[in-house]
């Protein structure tokens, strides 16, 4: 699979080509009378990110990143501005490691470490924020980012109360392709649908809006949550 691109919305297969750019730039310029002039889109090679002020502790490592893409990747969300400080190259606090657990007790471990060594831990699912939810407050002397997208999977599906157990980390996508064979939809389309996560949407109360009118909010679906935090995992509604 293709990587996420590090300045625009999808992939990095789906990037615009310089060909591209130029024939838009063409169309723009005869549609205005002006003349437009096409900018190149980054390339990953033009990265130069602060180098990495801390490492993972070795209990750790196999899930950990510090590679410069990723860290870009994951140093905003996908609002305009953060868009376009991507495309700029501009990225002057990035996450120093990008941590992906795949189960809940590399969850507990990377939150031991981060509140142990005083370090920012933020929660990632999709990257679909505009609020500058992954950019933590100055002061931190290490940045973690706990990438959730290997947690993804539909475990139970109950046919009688037509209710599911899925672990945050699953985008739309995928959440919907693992329960049709269940015959069962979720029925939430937001418009981050593809690149957004069952977790971010319940912990943003994520509402779905339909031409012009509120459609759904995320909580009417939502029975029980479990949640860890730096002190204890828990689970509230059952």
């Amino acid at each position: 699979m293709s990587r996420r691109s590090f300045w625009a919305w999808g992939l990095e297969q789906d990037e615009p080509t310089g060909q591209q750019v130029r024939e838009a730039a063409a169309r723009l310029s005869q549609r205005y009378g002006v003349e437009v002039e096409p900018v190149m889109p980054p390339r990953a090679e033009d990265l130069r990110l602060r180098a990495p002020r801390i490492s993972p502790p070795s209990a750790l490592a196999a899930i950990c990143s510090s590679d410069d893409h990723d860290r870009a990747v994951h140093t905003y969300g996908r609002s305009f501005r953060d868009r376009i400080r991507a495309f700029n190259l501009q990225f002057p606090n990035p996450p120093d490691i990008v941590a992906r657990p795949t189960i809940e007790d590399e969850v507990i471990a990377v939150l031991d470490w981060c509140s142990s060594s005083g370090h920012a831990a933020i929660p990632y699912g999709g990257g679909s924020s505009t609020v500058a939810g992954f950019e933590p407050p100055d002061g931190y002397d290490g940045i973690v980012t706990i990438d959730l997208s290997a947690l993804d999977q539909v475990l139970e599906v109950d046919d009688i109360s037509r209710a599911a157990r899925i672990q945050a980390g699953a985008y739309g996508p995928g959440l919907e392709a693992q329960l049709r064979p269940h015959g069962f939809t979720l029925r939430h389309y937001p418009q981050s649908f593809e690149y957004s996560s069952l977790g971010g949407w319940i912990a943003t109360k994520r509402v779905r809006w339909h031409n012009g009118a509120e459609s759904h909010h995320i909580g009417r679906f939502v029975e029980a949550v479990r949640m860890c935090t730096p002190r204890a995992c828990g689970s509230r509604g059952e």
